[in-house]
C-alpha cells in the first residue's frame, strides 16, 4: 500500500490531477435485466472520469438518497452527532486507501460534478458504520450468504461460487421502513474495471463506489465478503473494498489474495470468500483488524454467512444476535453436502433457496430473504458470472462476461 498523502481538498483529494481532463469512453452504460453495466479502462483518474460520466444521474440519485436516509434522516442532535461522525471517520480512514484510488475517486467525482467527498463516503460506507458501532445498529442490519463448491463436487468439474448479499439500510424517519433499503435494490451496477496496472475484473456494486466486495478477475479469482459485528473496529486503516480490489488487481492464487489481508491494516471484522478457478481451490477469511484466520474448503465446499466459525476468531464477534446467521449457514451446509454433484442451475438455486429450517425460523433466517439486494453465481474458469437483483420476483440471472 502507498504511504499517506497530504490531508485532502473538498475537490479532488488534495491528489494531483492528470493532465487528462476528458475520458475517452466511447459507450454510455447497458440496461440489463435489472441493473446497469459499464466499462472502465486506462489509468486511475481516466478509469473516474468514465465511470461518473457514464453514470452520471445514477450517482447523483444514490448520494441524494445518501442524503436523506442516512445523513439527514434522523432529525435533531441524533442526526447533528451522526453527521458529524460518519464525516470524521471517512477522514480518519482516507489516507490509508492507496494513492491510486483516491485518483480514482477523484476522477469519479469529477466526471459526475459531485464532492469528492461524497464518492469518497459512498466507497467507505461500510466500513464507517462499523466503527461507529453504535450507529450501525441503527442505520443497518447483518446479512450475506456465501459458498464455494470445489471442482470435485461439481457436474462441470471446476470452481463454482455463489453470493447473496443482504443490507438493510434504515430509512429516514416518516418514509416506509423498505424505502432505503428497496432504493439499493434498484440500483445496482455492474463495473467492467481494466486498469493499466493490473488485472481486469468485474465488480458487483453500485454507481461511484470504486472499492468492491463481489467480484471476479480475469486471474480467475473472485471475492465476496460479508459483515460482521464485532465488540472493536478501527478507523485508522484501508476500507475493507479496497483491499479487495487490490486482491482482484494483484492476486493470481489463494495465497497471494490471503496474504494481502494478512499484511493490511484492516477496519473492521469480515468474512471474506476467495477463490481461485485457476487452482480449484477456495477458502473463507476471517478477520478483525487485530486477528485472522483462515477457514479452507473442507469435503469439497466451503461457505460463511455473519459470524465467525474458527474457535479463536469465534471470541471476537459482538453482542447483537447471530440465530439468523447461524440458521443460513446450517441450510448452506446442507445444500452443499447433498448427495451427488452439483450443477451451475443446482448452485444457482442455492441462491434462491428460502426453507425454513424450523417453525421457530424468521423471513431473516433463510438465504433469499427480505434484505438480500443481489444474488451472484461464479464460473471463474469460464470467465462468466451471473447476476440476479432483488428488486422483484420474476427477475432472471443475468450473465456478464468480460470484453
Amino acid at each position: 500500500m502507498e504511504a499517506s498523502l497530504t490531508a485532502p481538498t473538498a475537490a479532488h483529494g488534495g491528489l494531483p490531477i492528470p493532465e487528462l481532463q476528458t475520458s475517452s469512453v466511447d459507450t454510455g452504460p447497458i440496461r440489463r435485466d435489472g441493473f446497469l453495466q459499464i466499462r472502465v479502462a486506462g489509468g486511475p483518474y481516466e478509469m473516474g472520469l468514465q465511470h461518473g460520466e457514464q453514470l452520471r444521474d445514477e450517482i447523483r440519485g444514490l448520494l441524494d438518497a445518501t442524503y436523506h436516509h442516512v445523513l439527514n434522516g434522523q432529525p435533531g442532535v441524533v442526526g447533528w452527532g451522526s453527521r458529524g461522525l460518519v464525516r470524521t471517520t471517512t477522514r480518519f480512514m482516507e489516507p490509508f486507501i492507496p494513492k491510486r484510488y483516491r485518483q480514482e475517486i477523484a476522477g469519479v467525482a469529477r466526471g459526475a460534478d459531485v464532492p469528492y467527498a461524497d464518492i469518497l463516503l459512498l466507497s467507505c460506507f461500510d466500513d464507517v458504520l462499523a466503527n461507529l458501532r453504535l450507529l450501525g445498529e441503527v442505520f443497518g442490519r447483518l446479512g450475506c450468504s456465501t459458498f464455494a463448491l470445489l471442482p470435485e463436487r461439481t457436474d462441470e468439474g471446476e470452481l463454482i461460487c455463489g453470493r447473496n448479499l443482504d443490507y438493510f439500510v434504515q430509512s429516514a424517519r416518516g418514509d416506509d421502513v423498505w424505502a432505503a433499503t428497496n432504493y439499493m435494490k434498484e440500483h445496482v451496477a455492474v463495473i467492467e474495471f481494466a486498469p493499466r496496472d493490473g488485472a481486469e475484473f468485474i465488480s458487483v456494486g453500485w454507481p461511484g463506489f470504486v472499492g468492491t466486495v463481489t467480484a471476479m478477475s480475469r486471474n480467475q479469482m473472485v471475492v465476496g465478503s460479508m459483515t460482521i459485528a464485532s465488540r472493536w473496529n478501527w478507523a485508522m486503516a484501508t476500507p475493507s473494498p479496497f483491499l479487495y480490489r487490490h486482491i482482484m488487481e494483484r492476486a493470481s492464487t489463494l495465497g497471494e489474495g490471503v496474504d494481502i489481508l494478512t499484511r493490511a491494516k484492516r477496519t473492521q471484522a469480515n468474512n471474506v470468500l476467495i477463490g481461485s478457478g485457476t487452482e480449484g481451490k477456495a477458502a473463507v477469511v476471517e478477520y478483525t483488524p487485530w486477528g485472522m484466520a483462515t477457514r479452507p474448503a473442507q469435503d469439497g465446499w466451503v461457505a460463511a454467512t455473519n459470524h465467525f466459525n474458527d474457535p479463536c476468531m469465534s471470541r471476537s464477534r459482538g453482542l447483537s444476535p447471530y440465530r439468523n446467521s447461524f440458521e443460513r449457514f446450517d441450510r448452506l451446509s446442507d445444500l452443499c453436502t447433498a448427495g451427488g454433484l452439483t450443477s451451475l442451475d443446482g448452485a444457482a438455486s442455492f441462491l434462491a433457496d428460502v426453507q425454513r429450517r424450523t417453525s421457530e425460523s424468521t423471513e431473516d433466517c433463510v438465504l433469499l430473504n427480505p434484505s438480500t439486494l443481489y444474488s451472484t453465481l461464479f464460473a471463474p474458469e469460464r470467465g462468466r458470472l451471473w447476476v440476479r437483483t432483488a428488486d422483484r420476483p420474476a427477475r432472471r440471472f443475468e450473465e456478464v462476461a468480460f470484453v
